[in-house]
Parts: structure tokens; sequence; C-alpha cells
């Protein structure tokens, strides 16, 4: 029972660094593309946001290091229940998208002119906001998802065209997230300088169902 609890735990601390690795690049294409069409004192916001945001990543980094670290020392010592590792991988099964989820959040419907560029920074500022699981239409996004564009204008994640209207649906606190995507300077008021034409809804929901991500297209 001792090897398989060691074993649980090396799994844990495997995936977490891989989580970490993958979450840890966080585009701000999105935002270069708008700075020229910035008030100052929007500047001065969108800057007071972007601390906000460093700061929340340097907290980030150190709850990830601290949970790896407590994770080695149950592998050294034994300490922990086999019923805990067990509820630790199926959290990281949720995040790494392995498996399917349930649970409020928001929902973003985008309608009109969208690149993949901008898909997948919108991503990434759901994930600052703290979802904890992601899906475009019907697709799930994993931590290693990759966005492309298409000859007619759909986007691809992980090889698999998607046509807009695009629905993004984040699983994780509605009020937080919610804030988080819509306050002043935020990413949906600048893909709103940016898109002039595209119609942006961000929603609260009681309950969201995602599904496991999809192997990548070939």
């Amino acid at each position: 029972m001792r090897t398989n609890h060691g074993a649980i735990w090396a799994s844990i601390i495997a995936l977490f660094l891989g989580f970490a690795a993958v979450t840890q690049v966080r585009s701000q294409d999105v935002f270069s593309r708008s700075l020229n069409l910035e008030t100052p004192s929007s500047l001065t916001t969108l800057i007071a946001n972007l601390s906000e945001t460093n700061n929340e990543l340097r907290n980030e980094i150190f709850d990830v290091r601290r949970d790896v670290a407590d994770a080695q020392d149950s592998v050294s010592s034994g300490k922990g229940t086999l019923t805990e590792a067990e509820r630790q991988v199926a959290q990281l099964r949720v995040f790494s998208a392995q498996s399917a989820v349930a649970g409020p959040g928001i929902a973003i419907r985008i309608d009109g002119a969208f690149d993949e560029r901008a898909l997948s920074d919108l991503v990434n500022e759901l994930r600052n906001a703290g979802a904890e699981a992601i899906a475009v239409n019907e697709m799930r996004v994993g931590p290693k998802s990759y966005f492309t564009g298409t000859a007619d204008r759909s986007i691809a994640i992980d090889g698999r065209p998607l046509r807009g209207p695009w629905m993004i649906r984040a699983i994780g606190s509605p009020e937080v997230v919610y804030v988080a995507m819509t306050r002043t300077g935020g990413i949906i008021g600048q893909f709103e300088l940016i898109y002039r034409s595209t119609r942006f809804a961000v929603t609260k929901e009681t309950v969201l169902d995602l599904p496991p991500q999809v192997a990548a297209a070939r």
C-alpha cells in the first residue's frame, strides 16, 4: 500500500509541474494591439490592472510551489491518506481536461469577427481569473491546446475548426470571473476597442457541463 501511495503522490507532483509549466505562459497580444486606441485615463487603469495581474501570478506560482513541496514531503514521509491523494489526482484531471466536469461559472458569446490570437488571450485571461475548466462551443480546452486560423476564417482548436458565433464556457466562481472579464481596462473592453463590429455578451451561469478534451486532430 505504501508503494501505491507513493506512486499516486509522484503522479500528483508530475501533474502539478506539467500544468504549472504550461499555464505560466501568459499571452498579452490583445493588450499590445489595443494600446494605440487607449486614452491616457484608460491607460492608467490598464497599468493598474496589469500590476494587479502580476501580483496574482506571483501568488499563483507560490501556491503551486507550496503544493508541490507538500506532495514531495508526503512521498518522503508516507504521511497523508490514500483518499486525499486520489482527490488530488481527480482535481488535477479536471485541470488538465482529462475528465468531464460540471459547476457554476460564466459564458461569453462572441458574435462577429474574431481570431485565434484573441481567443488564446481570452482563454489565458480566464485561467488567470481562476477558471478551472474551459470549453469553446462543445470542445474542451486543455492546458496544451493550441489555436490556429483557417482559410474560411474559422478558429481551429487542436486542429479542429470551430465556426462562430463562439460560446466560451468557463467553470469557476461566477462573481470573480465575471468581474475579471468585464472590469474597466479588462480583456472584454480591449476586445471591444479592437473588434468594433463584434458583439460580446458575458453572463453568469448556475450550472455548466463541460466534456473531456478530445484528442487533437491529425
